[in-house]
């Protein structure tokens, strides 16, 4: 194989390259030329004019920015550096970033005579890299506390603007009435103060409701990293929630730009599907770079995960030459930490009072949101109240010998309704407070009890789900940000109801579905592996024995054949 063969076969699944057809991918591959780094050497120096741009073709490198978000990540093979060289050729800029090689490194540099040679294909390429780009710049100013040390983000959007001038619609609507309004009111010397301030706050309103659309415009990202896609929803003062699914589940990614306007203006759908549901990434720039992307990083980490597999085999049949029958071992357990006289005496209690979402041990808890408390426990709370602040008024009276003081038997009576309403609202919170979903490692539960009463309680294990999805309905639980699961389990189905912030509950049990699948598949893995090993270790530790018995079963063949040749 040649070497553009090669160099073809590593560009055709980099997302810069996917469109061109093979003419152009074999002229890039043509043009490519190798150059080596050794482990520590500096690529780009931070402020250092950029003039090349390089594609990594094997070995690691580590770059650190500046800037508010992302500080540092290690770029490996299909990843490129250097993009303002493509992107300002007239005028080259300064680095911003520091880039140096983390092991030995094998880079393809792109020579700027390609670009007069293969014009069509480096003006292909060089779209997608300008969205690639602005992830970057992106990247450098947003930095996100929940990113992992060795993640690395590639991708950072947020919904295309279209979305947020859709939404000014009515606020300009609402402007335009109030301009109209100030400014007809203003002319007309008869008109009513009333009509003329209607105007002024009409403009004011629509001005903050503008303000407050495009604040949460900007706080919604679609973000795809090495490990996981993600989707990350923010409205301001009233909730957030992060939808993510790891590359290795991911079954499969679509597109959908149906709509004419979609095409126009490049955005549409982003259709990610994993086991036990999905992400969908509605409005998303450039979709197909998008899942271009995305199955690149996926395709990626399955090449990781099968190199690490060979490893993993690699260093178990050493292990196993070493020491062929280990001795059996059980380890001790740490002796329990002794308490204080204090902690005897007043031991700590977890209080879960009013949270939603709790966890115990490896259990993951979650209570109906607190709308729903409100909703059961408000009545009776403010009937209480009413009935308490009653009563005690009576008493005062009563202990002034007021004329306006009811009679004894009355202010019994209103005690007496006060207990009540107070039991009743209590009743409502013990009820609300026992009413809880459960995800364990294995299971998923739905419990309740009412007070005074016995608990009813439905379990599923958790490897049987076949599907996944969250459903919110009506204003109130938009605004408010809870709904119902629904987990698909055969013929039976669960609803874990009115949950807040379903989404993030849907991808809490689809994080342990996928555990529990990984922790399975691993241990059937191991098992394999260590069957194999032993067969390979006997093998090894037999094959003496093989090469004597061969050879005497070949001496044995040799004297029949000999002997038959005597006879004849």
């Amino acid at each position: 194989m040649s070497k553009a063969e090669e160099y073809a076969a590593f560009l055709d699944p980099i997302h810069l390259f996917r469109g061109i057809d093979e003419d152009g991918l074999f002229a890039f591959a043509e043009c490519l030329r190798e150059v080596s780094f050794e482990e520590d050497a500096v690529i780009f120096e931070e402020g250092e004019k950029v003039e090349k741009f390089y594609l990594i073709y094997k070995g690691k490198v580590k770059v650190t920015r500046k800037g508010k978000g992302q500080k540092s990540a290690v770029f490996t093979r299909g990843d490129y550096l250097g993009e303002e060289a493509l992107l300002s050729r007239k005028r080259r800029v300064a680095s911003s970033t520091q880039v140096e090689a983390k092991s030995d490194v094998v880079l393809l540099e792109l020579p700027a005579s390609c670009f007069d040679e293969i014009p069509k294909a480096i003006t292909y390429m060089l779209e997608n890299l300008k969205i690639s780009v602005i992830s970057r710049r992106l990247i450098a100013e947003k930095h996100f506390d929940w990113v992992h040390e060795n993640e690395v983000i590639y991708f950072l959007v947020r919904k295309h603007p279209i979305l947020f001038w859709r939404r000014t619609f009515f606020p300009f609507f609402f402007a335009i009435i109030g301009v109209t309004s100030f400014l007809y009111w203003s002319l007309n010397t008869r008109a009513l103060d009333s009509y003329w301030t209607f105007g002024i706050l009409a403009m004011v309103v629509s001005f903050f409701w503008t303000i407050w659309i495009w604040a949460d415009w900007r706080n919604d990202y679609y973000i795809v990293t090495n490990q996981r896609v993600i989707w990350l929803e923010k409205v301001i003062g009233i909730y957030d929630s992060r939808q993510e699914a790891n590359l290795d589940e991911v079954l499969s990614v679509s597109t959908n730009t149906d709509a004419i306007t979609q095409s126009i203006f490049n955005y549409g759908k982003v259709t990610v599907r994993i086991m036990v549901g999905g992400i969908e990434l509605d409005y998303t720039p450039h979709p197909h770079q998008a899942k271009y992307l995305i199955e690149e990083l996926q395709q990626r980490t399955k090449i990781a995960e099968k190199q690490q597999t060979k490893e993993q085999i690699k260093q178990a049949i050493i292990e196993k030459l070493k020491n062929p029958n280990p001795a059996a071992t059980k380890k001790r357990k740490p002796p329990p930490k002794k308490k204080t006289w204090r902690e005897m005496l007043f031991p700590k209690k977890k209080r879960y009072t009013l949270k939603q979402r709790y966890e115990q041990g490896d259990d993951i808890i979650y209570r109906k949101h607190w709308i729903v408390l409100l909703r059961l426990f408000g009545i009776p709370a403010v009937v209480s109240l009413f009935f308490l602040l009653f009563f005690f008024n009576q008493l005062y009276l009563i202990w002034a010998k007021s004329s306006e003081a009811l009679s004894l038997s009355l202010v019994a009576l209103m005690g007496l309704a006060t207990l009540i309403s107070i039991g009743s609202a209590f009743y409502q919170y013990v009820d609300w407070s026992n009413d809880i979903f459960k995800v364990s490692k294995d299971k998923i539960f739905d419990i309740d009890r009412k007070p005074l009463a016995a608990e009813r309680s439905r379990s599923a294990p958790i490897e049987n789900i076949e599907s996944l999805e969250y459903k919110r309905s009506g204003f109130f639980s938009i605004f408010f940000n809870y709904g119902t699961v629904y987990i698909r389990i055969g013929a039976d189905n669960f609803e874990f109801e009115d949950v807040r912030d379903p989404a993030s509950v849907q991808q809490d049990i689809n994080r342990r579905y996928v555990e529990h699948l990984h922790k399975k598949k691993e241990s059937d893995a191991k098992k394999e592996r260590s069957q194999m090993i032993d067969w390979l270790v006997a093998y090894y530790q037999g094959a003496d024995e093989f090469q004597t018995l061969e050879k005497k079963i070949q001496a044995e063949e040799e004297e029949r054949l000999e002997n038959e040749n005597q006879e004849e």
